[in-house]
């Protein structure tokens, strides 16, 4: 039977069922006449678990059939989005549900009362003239996001006719979502609901039709939203996606459930920032880069951002005095030619930029270290340190058993505490982390906290150090207990390779700096596990959902942990499933 149907708020109507054993199915048809009968248009579930992961088959039948499966439910609840059958109808509506069951076949007649709930839905798309360029950043005005001609100016705008505050929706008739969006003259967000070509999210999210994607509450007057490009939807096989309409909900009372249950709070945030990558998008200076990119990471309301623009062997994005810059078109992971970081490198230096911007943000910006990359395999991001001294490898990496090498290091270590203002510096090992003793890590991390102690004397600024380790490397472990016991290092990651799954163990690690100064930090990856490799794309891996997050964050969390590390953390800054995990809750 029926126990419930009812319009929300957000003009969803959800219908609440019970009192019949063994449901297998019910089907769901709506008439305004009581003659015609047509299809519901049903959401079988809002929880980000279905809508990200759920079977999309189940999916597409209950949203152009009508029909949800109940199989294994007693009290089954699904949603029925009016406005894809009936648009703005405001009246009666006469419901008939078709129930499938053990016993049999149940049948059910019910009438809803849709009324205006001061929703508006909105349509009305602008396109500017081709080759039009408008501001790309807050603060860039004139400034065209363009590497190719009209590449970034706004394709579409809007006007959105509502005044005060309003949640914004966006009705996606297939597919996801990968761009720039923007209301009135805050800073272009990027919103991207697929992940990047090496996860797997394309499969199940984008392939589900008539969603509705929340992105954010906002303050509205006669407010414009704009839509831009990102680089990657016109050189690559990416896609921008399409927005049916736009829905905007009056803010009430009660906030949405769905999004309120999937936030934890953070103990400490620490977000990993790689301007290198980010070029990719078209992102070729300090204020167009930071004004999109930084500006993302720090609505999160991190405690750091460690920016890296060099890793120990390859030529740096930031303008060292005697390391040679990036300065050549490199392949990528995906099997791609690109010249970004060489123009971001050539217009600015992005680590100077990135500390400057975030002055005054309440977050501590920090330069990260990548500590053996030579990359002989790709000559041109290879330094010529790299390049004119192979016999300082062993395996394609670093010997840090040799003193050329760990001298040259502490040469990069060193210019980046003097020459830049700094909070601090965080130490990558996992890019790489072979070629190390405890000896060696430990004569690094003394002499660099050594430097950091002496310019925080100078300054009366505390400086910090911290290291992304092994998580079960005896010779790490040991470097770890020497430097704890000594104060050379602040932090510590135990971490795996490129993944978050499974669990990196951090409890040795805990135990070892309780009652220390050092903390310890639970590391959560981009990339949620490899499942294969493809030649274009490169590793294939899962992709994260909100509950994985929260799993990850009660795990480490329970385990005593002082905070969260973030690898790749853009792969969850732009989805507006995952990002709002770590926003701050209202």
């Amino acid at each position: 039977m029926i126990r419930s149907i009812v319009q929300r708020n957000d003009n969803l109507v959800e219908l609440k069922l019970g009192g019949v054993e063994g449901l297998i199915s019910c089907e769901m048809r709506i008439s305004v006449d009581g003659l015609n009968w047509k299809a519901a248009s049903l959401y079988p579930g809002l929880d980000t678990e279905t809508v990200l992961n759920g079977n999309g088959y189940l999916w597409s039948q209950a949203v152009s059939k009508g029909i949800v499966r109940l199989s294994g439910q007693a009290e089954p609840r699904f949603y029925w989005n009016s406005y894809l059958n009936l648009g703005t109808y405001c009246g009666a509506v006469s419901v008939r549900l078709i129930v499938v069951a053990i016993d049999g076949i149940h049948e059910y007649s019910e009438s809803v009362e849709l009324s205006d709930r001061g929703v508006v839905y909105c349509r009305d798309w602008v396109y500017p003239a081709e080759g039009t360029d408008v501001s790309a950043a807050d603060g860039g005005e004139g400034r065209s996001f363009g590497v190719l001609r009209n590449e970034f100016s706004p394709y579409a705008t809007m006007t959105l006719p509502a005044s005060g505050e309003y949640d914004i929706y966006f009705g996606l008739p297939a597919g996801g979502l990968r761009q720039l969006v923007r209301v009135d003259a805050e800073p272009f967000s990027r919103i991207v609901t697929s992940g990047n070509s090496m996860d797997l999210l394309e499969s199940s999210f984008n392939g589900k039709a008539n969603k509705e994607l929340y992105w954010k509450r906002h303050k509205l007057d006669g407010s414009v939203l704009e839509l831009a490009k990102l680089k990657e939807t016109l050189v690559e096989h990416h896609q921008a996606g399409k927005i049916g309409y736009v829905k905007l909900v009056p803010v009430t009372e009660s906030l949405r459930t769905d999004v309120i249950s999937d936030r934890r709070a953070v103990p400490e945030l620490v977000l990993y920032y790689e301007p290198y990558s980010y070029s990719l998008h078209g992102f070729h200076d300090g204020a167009t880069m930071n004004g999109v990119m930084l500006e993302e990471f720090l609505r999160l309301q991190p405690r750091e951002i460690t920016c890296q623009t060099v890793r120990i062997g390859m030529k740096s994005l930031h303008h060292s005095r005697f390391l040679q810059r990036l300065d050549t078109p490199a392949r990528t992971d995906e099997n791609t030619i690109i010249d970004d970081p060489v123009k971001l490198a050539n217009n600015c230096d992005i680590l100077s930029e990135t500390v400057v911007y975030a002055k005054g943000r309440g977050v501590r910006l920090t330069a990260n270290v990548g500590m053996n990359r030579p990359y002989l395999w790709l000559p041109a991001v290879s330094e010529r340190f790299s390049q004119s001294n192979p016999g300082l490898l062993s395996g394609g990496e670093f010997d840090y058993g040799k003193e050329e090498v760990r001298e040259y290091a502490l040469r990069i270590l060193f210019e980046l505490v003097d020459n830049y203002d700094i909070d601090g510096l965080f130490l990558d090992y996992m890019r790489s982390f072979g070629n190390q003793t405890a000896e060696s890590i430990v004569y690094i991390l003394r002499q660099t906290k050594e430097r950091l102690n002496r310019k925080s004397a100078d300054t009366g600024r505390p400086l910090e150090l911290k290291v992304r380790i092994p998580a079960d490397q005896a010779h790490y472990f040991r470097a770890m207990q020497i430097s704890v016991e000594h104060g050379y290092v602040d932090g510590i990651v135990p971490s795996n390779s490129a993944t978050s799954e499974p669990f990196p163990p951090v409890e040795h690690f805990v135990a070892m700096c309780k009652g220390t100064a050092a903390k310890v930090y639970g590391c959560i990856d981009g990339w949620k596990r490899s499942v294969a490799s493809d030649p274009r794309a490169g590793s294939l891996c899962m992709a994260h959902s909100p509950q994985d997050l929260l799993r990850y964050i009660d795990h480490y969390t329970n385990l005593g942990v002082d905070g969260i590390f973030i690898y790749q953390a853009d792969q969850f800054t732009a989805n507006p499933f995952l990002n709002k995990v770590f926003a701050p809750v209202e």
